[in-house]
Order: structure tokens, then C-alpha cells, then sequence
């Protein structure tokens, strides 16, 4: 008894509210590393804090469509089950118009196999939870670069096609050596329709990087890789406008915004994290 009564004074000090936004994820920060949190009928692990083994941390991520509002989630603990509030606020992402191929629009006939087979695929990739934690470093941005399009733009193509943009793209006008995020196991190197030629690595416990488009992949599926190893070059195929690199992140099976995911988990390299329970 004595022991919950702490615990919870300890998430009373901490303030025990949480805010994102639609698109992307809530990193929140627990007194320890145990249980499940229960988001509609999806449970999520609890993992270790990076830095601080005692704690545990969890990533929410938020799907693009969510209103806006205050969601009800659960930390299922060890002999308890403690609600915390997770405020949705909305991101307000702008819009743009992009002219492509055609085809990559509305493909023919034939390709359609191919479009599905490759979505069945990854999807299978995002969906698997490997329980390992590759990376103990902070994440680097894949390359140096200007950003030509913002994650979670809302796109129309050759004006009819209408979506959302699900990662950053790095401007590369020239081919340029493309780093892995952070360490991480390659589960997919091969060309695709949509994303031409892709690199996907799984830095485990639920956290993939995608990197699309490239012009040269020189990595294989099952190679480990080290944070900061080049792993291709930038180009110009699959459904592009000009040559580029998209860089995107996924976390439990939903794409969310990688530089705001990358900029929630670095902070838990610093000391003050630990007087925070939530990623603001």
C-alpha cells in the first residue's frame, strides 16, 4: 500500500498531462519500466528509459485523422491500472499541389498486383515488435540538407489524388550519401512502385526508419547497421517531382512525424527529461 501511495505522489509531482498533436507521438516518461499502455483496443510496451534503466518510457503515436481533443488512455502496471489524459491538439499542416507521372497516379492495369503486394509487405514489417533496442545513442537527421516538404502536408496530385505527405523530404540535387538514422537491422533493401528505391531498418521495439527514392542502395535485408553509416545515395525514383530524399519514421504500425519524433526521444539523452513526463 505503502508503495502505490508513493508511486502516485510521484506522478501527482510530475503532472500527469501529456500533449501532442494529430500525425505525431506522445513520448511519455513513467516511474517504471513495466506493464502496457491501453490505447482503444491496441496495447502498447513499456520499455526502458535509454538513460535511466529505473524508468520506463512509451511512444503514443497519434494517427494523422485524430480530432482534436483529450483522449483517455491506460498505463496498465504491475497490480494497477492508472489512467493518464493524452490532449490531442491540432498541427495545422499546409497544402500542396504536385504534378507527377501519370502512372504513379493511377497506374495501369498491371502494376496493381505488384502495388499490393508491396503494401502487404511493409505493412507486415511495421507491424512486428522486435524486442530488442538496437540504438542507445540520440538519432541523426539522414542527411544535411534544406527541407522541401514538411511531414503531414496535405497534398493534392495532378489535381485530382489527394493524400498526405508521410515524411520529410531532404533536398538533393545531385546524388548524396543518405546516413542511417541510428543502429538498426535492414528488413527491406529493394525498389518499389510508389517509393522507388526504398531502405527501411528497425531500430527495434517498435521503431522503423524508411528512406525513398534513392538513386543506390548498398545494404541488404538482415545487415545490422551503426548510426551514422552511409547506406545509399539520394535520386529520383518511384512517384517523385524531382530528386530528393524522403525520410520517414514509423512507430507500432502508424507513420508519424520523424523530426518531431527524433526531437522527443534526443531529449531523453538530457538530465532535465527527467523532470518530465510527457514530450511537449
Amino acid at each position: 500500500m505503502k508503495h502505490w501511495f508513493i508511486f502516485l505522489s510521484v506522478l501527482s509531482v510530475l503532472g500527469w498531462g501529456n500533449e501532442t498533436f494529430n500525425g505525431k507521438s506522445a513520448l511519455i516518461v513513467l516511474p517504471l519500466p513495466a506493464g502496457k499502455i491501453s490505447v482503444g483496443d491496441t496495447n502498447l510496451s513499456v520499455v526502458a528509459h535509454p538513460r535511466d534503466r529505473t524508468k520506463g518510457i512509451v511512444i503514443v503515436p497519434v494517427d494523422y485523422y485524430a480530432s482534436e481533443g483529450d483522449y483517455n488512455i491506460t498505463w496498465n502496471a504491475p497490480g494497477k491500472n492508472l489512467p493518464i489524459d493524452l490532449n490531442v491538439r491540432n498541427a495545422f499542416y499546409p497544402s500542396e499541389t504536385l504534378s507527377v507521372d501519370p502512372a504513379k497516379v493511377t497506374p495501369p492495369p498491371e502494376a496493381m498486383e505488384r502495388i499490393e503486394q508491396e503494401k502487404a509487405e511493409a505493412e507486415a514489417l511495421y507491424a512486428t515488435f522486435t524486442p530488442i533496442r538496437y540504438w542507445d545513442e540520440p538519432f541523426i537527421r539522414p542527411m544535411d540538407s534544406n527541407i522541401t516538404s514538411v511531414y503531414g502536408a496535405k497534398r493534392t496530385y495532378n489535381g485530382t489524388l489527394k493524400s498526405y505527405h508521410g515524411g520529410v523530404d531532404f533536398r538533393a540535387r545531385t546524388p548524396q550519401p543518405i546516413l542511417a538514422a541510428n543502429n538498426g537491422v535492414v528488413v527491406l533493401a529493394k525498389e518499389r512502385y510508389y517509393a522507388g528505391d526504398t531502405v527501411i531498418i528497425d531500430h527495434g521495439e517498435g521503431i522503423y526508419s524508411c528512406y525513398f527514392h534513392l538513386s543506390r542502395y548498398n545494404v541488404k535485408a538482415g545487415q545490422y547497421v551503426r548510426k551514422g553509416e552511409v547506406i545509399g545515395l539520394t535520386g529520383a525514383t518511384g512517384r517523385i517531382t524531382g530528386p530528393h530524399l524522403h525520410f520517414g519514421m514509423m512507430v507500432h504500425s502508424r507513420q508519424t512525424d520523424p523530426l518531431y519524433l527524433i526531437e522527443r526521444i534526443n531529449g531523453l539523452f538530457e538530465k532535465e527529461s527527467d523532470a518530465t513526463v510527457a514530450s511537449r
